[in-house]
């Protein structure tokens, strides 16, 4: 069953040549009756008596029956199309083809009664501009020249033409008459004219204007409206839809819409099934009102065609329903926008109208052809691109659910048309999706194609994606590990280095037992820092924002080795970056805090934490500076092995270290000499004693290399006497073991200087040069330079090949260098031999230096 089943179309509609659509008032005078205008029966049967209609018809009965005060001037106002031209033919036919108006006006059960005598007086202003309006218009009363005059006609020169004559003047396009009018003078005098003849029409049935214009703001509408005309704007959708109906089909008027019902309510029981918010009986109602067009189709034909000033008006949209009238009739059940087939050149021709470059509707069509093995694909075009041409603003494209109303019917696998949907954004390169709607664009759609494309990937893949990213590229610790489960991430953990801190990234706070167990029974646990967001509320693994970004970024980067073109893999690198920025930006300003342990209890409600800020850090390289600075500097490690001094005593540094590495509640070693130099610290004031093959140390800072220094043992200090003064003679040999080499002549002291390691060449000279600078301009008689690091490397080969030999790639180099130099030098010389130095990226750089100096400058009591 087919709706041609309960609605006959015309024959014009089935016809090659299609329905003509423009009335004009021009073809009233075709002398072979061929025109539909010249014919008032065929005329009248197409004329669908719209409210508006039945409006005029009754103020036209009411002034010549002369009941009340019906208006003398009709004005029609709209643009092309909207039916002005068929309104004046209508006028014009009740006047000149009386037997056939009320035939027409019986058959509508309407009521008219104008005079059959009276002298109709037609102009269409675009075919038969005029320079004075009253000159035709005498000239068709009396048909003879008008006399010659400068200024327009008294009222009483009018009546006196007129007579005893009724007149009836039907101007179509009176606006543009008046617009070409080239002198101004002339244009006021024409305006007069009207004015005087509307006025005269509203004291008198003798003289009746019906004009049509395109709207009141510019003349000759600004002047008439004034003089109360019964005003005639075409703006009832209603009859919009009635008109097309009534035009198309020939048994429209005789029709009963619920003979329709059984076929509408299969479709709202298939639609309500796909569309859940559909109001059923509601648009029960409203289907029946435009069957067999679905309400959206001419909601768009009839409404939002002529707002966007194309298909003009009626007439247009007439023609295009029509059309796919023509082309739907055998099978379908209704008419919806999916029979606006892309391929059909009637169809495109038509919405040319609304896309006038034509490049929006040759990619649509592009769209289509690539996907034309998809069922479906072809009505969903048609829909999409409709609703694309037509919409403005944020109404641009159909919504999923105006698809499924176009698309789906009795019969129609959703499955089916849910496929061709996703094929059109995957793969329609000018399909795109936004804010639920679909709509054609010329521009391609890299962003479409990413957000779906997004969809392929699931929420643990984007988790593992930001977790690579906040390890790898904000955090910059490619050995840190991201908090998934306690159990997962201690066996990570265990699998890492343990001498070295092992940083632990929580996408969100941990609970109090989950720190408790994730740091049970761990090897070096003091070494394992545990960072949580600062901000109490973010969970990076179910942000709903970082999972978006997540996923379009592999999306992103999924798509980009395939597009077509540099730029368009461009555009698909730059939103991966965008949205790795997002993410990025999102995890930052959530914050660090850093776990401070001051006590491990036997569970997790005796732990004593606490949840120290890092501020802005979010590298690793920020974090270690603030903690190393702020939390864990060597003062306070000098200040917690200081009350415990006994403790340590007899132990080796190695041992010490290893406890403080190990010990929850202890000062947190962050860096290799953490313990060491405060050990060193502790030595140089006398607290302990450092005892090594080399040496034994106290009240001076142990002259050992970090690798010496480990196998040291701690014990009570001692006191240190200095040697007596030698006399005058030659110098001394020192013993083969141990430095000086040399000793000092009479009065001259040997005095060290320990500049602690400083990160980086420069900042060991500028740090040397300003200790040197306190003894005024010493002799240096012997440097030590100590070279120290321990951290990852980007890349091997970066490094000098002795250090690394052939090695590449990503890897971790600890290195030690040791170099001294004996002689004189100068403050200056020294500096020349720290810039010397080799150039070890992101080491630590320490130095000795020995100054002699004589004991008139202060060192009396060490010489006696």
């Amino acid at each position: 069953m087919s709706f041609a089943d309960l609605l006959t179309p015309r024959k014009e509609v089935l016809s090659d040549e299609g329905i003509e659509g423009i009335i004009d008032l021009a073809n009233l005078g075709d002398p072979r009756k061929r025109k539909l205008e010249a014919r008032p029966e065929a005329f009248l049967d197409l004329t669908y008596p719209t409210s508006d209609i039945k409006r005029v018809l009754k103020n036209l009965d009411e002034r010549f029956r002369r009941r009340g005060d019906a208006p003398g001037l009709y004005l029609f106002e709209g643009l092309k199309g909207s039916g002005k031209s068929h309104l004046l033919v209508l006028v014009y036919h009740l006047f000149n083809a009386p037997d056939a108006a009320r035939a027409w006006l019986d058959r509508h059960g309407l009521t008219c009664s104008v005079p059959t005598d009276a002298l109709v007086v037609i102009n269409k202003f675009t075919d038969l501009p005029l320079y004075s309006i009253w000159d035709f218009v005498f000239e068709k009363l009396t048909g003879s020249p008008a006399p010659k005059q400068t200024l327009q006609p008294a009222l009483t020169d009018v009546q006196a033409a007129l007579g005893d004559q009724q007149v009836v003047l039907i101007f179509d396009e009176l606006e543009q008459g008046i617009r070409v009018m080239p002198d101004p003078a002339m244009k006021a005098q024409n305006l007069a004219f009207l004015q005087m003849l509307s006025e005269w029409a509203n004291r008198s049935d003798q003289v009746t204007v019906c004009a049509s214009i395109y709207g009141d703001q510019d003349e000759p509408g600004s002047t008439l409206k004034r003089v109360s005309p019964c005003r005639v704007r075409f703006s009832d959708n209603v009859d919009r839809a009635r008109i097309v109906q009534h035009r198309v089909f020939e048994n429209y008027d005789e029709f009963d819409p619920k003979r329709a019902l059984t076929v509408v309510d299969s479709f709202l029981n298939t639609w309500s099934r796909v569309i859940p918010d559909l109001r059923v009986d509601e648009y029960r109602s409203q289907i029946l009102q435009t069957y067999p067009f679905i309400p959206e189709l001419l909601d768009l034909m009839l409404t939002r065609v002529p707002a966007r000033g194309g298909f003009q008006n009626v007439r247009g949209a007439l023609g295009f329903l029509a059309n796919l009238v023509r082309m739907s009739y055998r099978e379908a059940d209704l008419v919806t926008c999916a029979q606006a087939s892309l391929s059909d050149r009637e169809v495109t021709v038509r919405l040319a109208d609304l896309d006038t470059s034509g490049d929006l509707i040759k990619s649509a069509r592009t769209n289509v052809e690539e996907l034309q093995d998809v069922p479906y694909a072809s009505q969903i075009a048609a829909t999409v691109l409709l609703y694309t041409l037509t919409g403005t603003g944020r109404d641009v494209g159909a919504t999923r659910e105006e698809v499924l109303r176009n698309v789906v019917g009795p019969g129609v696998d959703i499955n089916e048309v849910e496929r061709a949907l996703l094929a059109f954004q995957k793969y329609a390169s000018h399909f795109h999706v936004q804010e639920n709607r679909y709509f054609f664009d010329v521009q391609e759609n890299e962003e479409a194609k990413v957000e779906y494309r997004s969809l392929l990937f699931d929420e643990d893949q984007a988790r593992a994606e930001i977790r690579k990213l906040w390890r790898d590229e904000i955090f910059r610790e490619p050995n840190s590990v991201v908090f998934t489960d306690v159990e997962a991430t201690k066996e990570t953990l265990e699998a890492l280095e343990k001498d070295r801190l092992r940083w632990v990234l929580a996408p969100r706070r941990l609970q109090p037992n989950e720190r408790h167990d994730l740091l049970f029974g761990l090897s070096n646990r003091n070494q394992v820092m545990i960072l949580e967001p600062r901000v109490p509320t973010f969970d990076a693994d179910s942000n709903e924002d970082l999972l978006k970004w997540g996923k379009r970024m592999l999306a992103a980067r999924e798509l980009a080795p395939s597009a077509p073109d540099a730029e368009r893999r461009s555009h698909y690198e730059g939103i991966a970056r965008d949205d790795k920025r997002n993410v990025a930006e999102a995890i930052r300003r959530a914050g660090l805090s850093f776990i401070r342990w001051e006590r491990y209890g036997e569970n997790a409600g005796e732990d004593q934490v606490e949840e120290e800020s890092l501020g802005p850090a979010s590298t690793k390289e920020e974090v270690l500076a603030r903690l190393s600075q702020e939390f864990f500097p060597t003062l306070v490690f000098q200040e917690h092995l200081e009350p415990r001094l006994t403790d340590l005593f007899e132990r080796t540094v190695q041992q010490i270290d290893n406890e403080y590495r190990t010990t929850l509640g202890f000062p947190v070693p962050t860096t290799v000499r953490s313990v060491t130099a405060a050990l060193r610290s502790l030595c140089k004031d006398r607290k302990l004693s450092v005892r090594h093959p080399r040496g034994n140390y106290c009240g001076t800072e142990p002259e050992l290399t970090e690798t010496e220094l480990w196998t040291a043992t701690v014990d009570l200090p001692f006191e240190v006497k200095a040697p007596p003064s030698a006399p005058p003679g030659p110098p001394v040999e020192a013993p083969p073991e141990g430095p000086p080499t040399q000793v000092p002549p009479p009065g001259v002291v040997v005095e060290q200087i320990a500049v602690r390691a400083q990160p980086g060449i420069g900042r060991l000279r500028e740090e040397v040069a300003a200790r040197l600078q306190e003894h005024g301009e010493p002799t240096v008689s012997r440097v030590r330079f100590v070279i120290f690091r321990d951290a990852e490397v980007g890349d091997l080969s970066s490094l000098p090949s002795a250090l690394r030999g052939t090695l590449d790639g990503p890897g971790r180099l600890s290195a030690e260098i040791t170099i001294e130099k004996e002689g004189q030098f100068s403050k200056a010389e020294v500096e020349r031999l720290i810039e010397a130095l080799p150039s070890l990226p992101q080491a630590d750089y320490g130095a000795d230096v020995w100054i002699t100096v004589t004991a008139s400058e202060g060192h009396e009591d060490a010489t006696s």
